[in-house]
């Protein structure tokens, strides 16, 4: 074996050579060990340039006992996120990727060890990007979402691909860049379509469904959320969809149908889903469930409902205290504004409520 891996005979390495490997051996066996050796070494090197990192690395050894530990870190945010907020969650996200960053940098692994860790960066920088973006800050998100793309091109996980791609469409919308939403989105689907498992498509469905009907593409949008329903309605064996795809249901179908009715300016058509997708959300989406209260306020107070607009509002922020979501801060903020340009003893018992509450009621600043 020493012979085989170093190419070099036992006698030159100081050791004494069996007889029956000093002799007896005839010319054409030594040619043919000699070439069985070479090969022997060729692939032993190949195989350790493949798979380890370089010798230089001294810290301690990461194995997939550290990745499991990790996985399991990141599967709680999503806990977090959805039942405290961006705040507490962006907390937990940063202690984790530093963590991760520090193995990385400072362990000792081989390259599908490495890999995994790479992979575990971009997932913790889609997870911030999302918080980002619901703290409401775009510049931050798109830094994040970009990591999130890198990692997944780097180490080739085209679900991870497809999340980061997501996200950059979402925040697109928000942005107010409509091509940029729908070339994303478009590129997410194009990866599920091969890639991706029923709960991945509906999940993209929806996303391109929003980005379309931003770009003011209403027949496309509702395509979109046909098709979102038509692979939600196949999800229920989808065992092997990502963490990250777990709201998705028919919670997101309708409050994703209530926005493009929105968007078409149909408030009266978009009310009966934003309900629905009020009742239906679980007490583990506490706060998806305050900021799509919001969004029902928001919308019954545009349409001229303003005493439910009032009892939706105040709902939404007693159950949403303790929570930091910008948006959600900001959907109450609206109806708040707006229920105090309204001269009914309703409206004004609302507004108290609310500023009691912690809801500013003052016109915002435009920028």
């Amino acid at each position: 074996m020493l012979e085989s891996l170093l190419g070099v005979p036992l006698g030159e390495l100081g050791f004494t050579v069996p007889s029956r490997r000093s002799c007896g051996i005839a010319r054409g066996d030594e040619q043919e060990d000699v070439l069985h050796r070479r090969q022997f070494v060729v692939d032993v090197g190949a195989l350790v340039g493949a798979t380890v990192l370089p010798a230089a690395r001294t810290g301690r050894r990461i194995g997939t006992a550290d990745i499991q530990a990790f996985r399991s870190d990141i599967a709680g945010l999503y806990a977090i996120d959805h039942s405290q907020g961006g705040r507490a969650a962006r907390e937990a996200a940063g202690h984790v990727l530093r963590s991760v960053e520090k193995a990385m940098t400072d362990g000792a692994y081989l390259a599908p060890v490495g890999r995994d860790l790479q992979a575990l960066v971009g997932t913790l920088h889609s997870h911030l990007g999302w918080i980002a973006f619901d703290a409401g800050k775009s510049a931050a998100a798109r830094v994040a979402c970009t990591e999130a793309l890198a990692s997944a091109r780097l180490v080739g996980d085209p679900l991870l691909e497809v999340r980061a791609l997501d996200s950059l469409s979402l925040l697109a919308v928000e942005q107010k860049r409509p091509w940029e939403a729908v070339a994303a989105a478009v590129a997410a689907g194009e990866i599920a379509l091969t890639m991706g498992g029923p709960k991945v498509k509906s999940v993209v469905a929806l996303r391109q469904a929003r980005a379309l009907s931003s770009a003011g593409d209403h027949a496309g949008a509702r395509r979109a959320l046909s098709q979102a329903l038509t692979w939600q309605d196949r999800s229920d064996k989808d065992t092997d969809a990502p963490p990250w795809t777990a709201f998705a249901g028919q919670v997101e179908v309708d409050y994703a149908t209530a926005a493009w009715h929105v968007e078409a300016g149909q408030l009266a058509h978009a009310i009966p889903f934003l309900r629905s997708a009020v009742d239906r959300l679980g007490p583990a989406y506490s706060r998806n469930a305050a900021l799509y209260r919001a969004r029902l306020a928001e919308v019954l107070m545009n349409a001229g409902e303003i005493e439910e607009a009032c009892a939706e509002a105040v709902s939404s922020a007693i159950a949403s205290q303790g929570m930091t979501s910008a948006r959600l801060a900001d959907r109450l903020h609206s109806v708040a504004y707006s229920a105090a340009q309204v001269n009914t003893a309703a409206a004004k018992d609302c507004v108290e409520e609310l500023r009691g509450l912690g809801v500013s009621v003052r016109k915002q600043r435009t920028a």
